[in-house]
């Protein structure tokens, strides 16, 4: 920094506008930009203000038995492709569950097995926190449910992750206990766990809200502005949230004449994805949520034609708002053939992801294959709780490794916005 001919403050405004991969190489400059890059927080919240105006980058959650997750972003706009990176998250023997906020990712484990936990039994949680930009990951102290069932039970779990005003990061956790033998015998808590300082966190039972069946499964939850969301039941057609700040829930009624297949975030507020059909046309619509006065109400914000011109597709699926221009991210699976000479050849076809961006704006579409070399982070060799590894990040053929429809059905896509945050 001596020689450098220009001031720190603007040195600081250049860096912050930087992409978090050049940023991992500067930190080795000096040993300013070493301490600014990973220790004030102030450069950090600068930095991811500036960066989630420019996010073109979803955290994609897909699959049916087995859910997969996967880092989309735009790579180059000039040839149309999108980069992928895989996340390579442990298996479990159980289950996992990946929540986001502010570029973190929030992953939770259970040690049990919850389709039947045995009477006496406690519930426990391993809880790990990551950020696949700096390739960072903390095991947090794990989580005892102070309960345990007098009864055979089966689990359903339902987790937010975000953090309040006062910077503290919180994990909150629906936990509903069923028994086997009396599906109306139940057992309701909610529980939050939050960092009290450096290591240490705190767990905390509070109120319960709802039951965990109430909500749509694992995908539309979100983090938007201090508030985690939860889509309910659609047939009751609400959102539940929970207050990162006060720790109070509440609700959201979702309007009733609008179809909705998916729930994303648009201009920092809720969109509404759904089909529509009159006749023979089909179009997506999209609606926001507006807050005035107290009052919410929702505005069509745009109507875009279904209909697309291109060979061999088989379905089309809108998943989400990708990036604060209004594009919006549809996945569709294209077919392609198996190229053999043998006729009597039994391998199945093979499905290479595609996607369309569809600018909300002047309609435009593109159409985008996924890269036939995708990254992979890897973030642990054993399973085991606590045995996280440093990230190790590696290209690999994807070629014939897709799953046929993997975004087709219980697809979800979260914006990811590039951070420098961590614990």
């Amino acid at each position: 920094m001596e020689n450098c001919k220009l001031s720190t403050d603007q040195v600081v405004d250049i860096l912050s506008r930087l992409p978090v991969k050049s940023l991992m190489r500067f930190k080795c400059v000096c040993k300013f930009f070493y301490d600014l890059i990973t220790s004030d927080h102030h450069f950090m919240d600068t930095h991811y203000e500036i960066s989630k105006t420019k996010t073109d980058c979803v955290l994609l959650e897909a699959g049916w038995a087995v859910r997969e997750y996967y880092l989309l972003y735009k790579e180059s706009s000039e040839y149309n492709e999108i980069g992928c990176i895989y996340l390579d998250i442990p298996t479990t023997p159980r289950a996992m569950w990946v929540k986001c906020c502010k570029g973190m990712l929030c992953l939770i484990s259970t040690r049990n097995d919850i389709t039947e936990l045995d009477h006496g039994d406690y519930l426990i949680y391993d809880i790990w926190i990551c950020n696949p930009s700096i390739r960072k990951v903390k095991a947090l102290p794990s989580v005892t449910v102070p309960y345990r069932p007098p009864y055979n039970a089966f689990v359903l779990n339902e987790f937010g992750f975000g953090i309040s005003n006062d910077m503290t990061w919180k994990v909150v956790m629906l936990v509903q206990f069923c028994s086997v033998d009396d599906f109306r015998t139940t057992h309701e808590m909610t529980l939050v766990y939050s960092q009290v300082g450096g290591d240490s966190w705190s767990l905390r039972q509070i109120n319960p809200v709802t039951w965990c069946r109430d909500i749509e499964g694992q995908i539309n939850d979100f983090y938007l502005k201090g508030r985690y969301y939860w889509w309910a039941d659609r047939y009751a057609r609400f959102l539940i949230w929970f207050d990162m700040n006060d720790e109070v829930f509440g609700t959201i009624e979702l309007p009733l004449d609008v179809s909705i297949d998916s729930i994303s975030i648009m201009n920092e507020t809720i969109a509404l994805l759904g089909y529509s059909s009159v006749e023979d046309s089909s179009c997506i619509e999209i609606w926001l949520m507006i807050e005035n006065d107290n009052n919410t109400y929702w505005h069509k914000q745009a109507s875009i034609d279904c209909a697309v011109n291109l060979d061999n597709i088989e379905s089309l699926t809108p998943i989400g708002i990708w990036n604060v221009d209004g594009e919006l991210l549809v996945s569709l699976d294209k077919t392609v053939e198996w190229d053999s000479d043998d006729s009597d050849s039994q391998h199945p076809e093979r499905v290479v992801p595609y996607f369309i961006s569809l600018d909300l704006v002047t309609q435009e579409r593109k159409m985008f294959p996924v890269s036939k070399q995708r990254k992979s982070i890897t973030m642990a060799s054993n399973p085991t709780a606590g045995d996280f590894q440093v990230y190790n990040e590696r290209n690999i053929d994807i070629t014939e490794e897709w799953e046929p429809n993997i975004f087709i059905g219980d697809t979800y896509a979260r914006v990811y916005d590039e951070s420098l945050h961590f614990l």
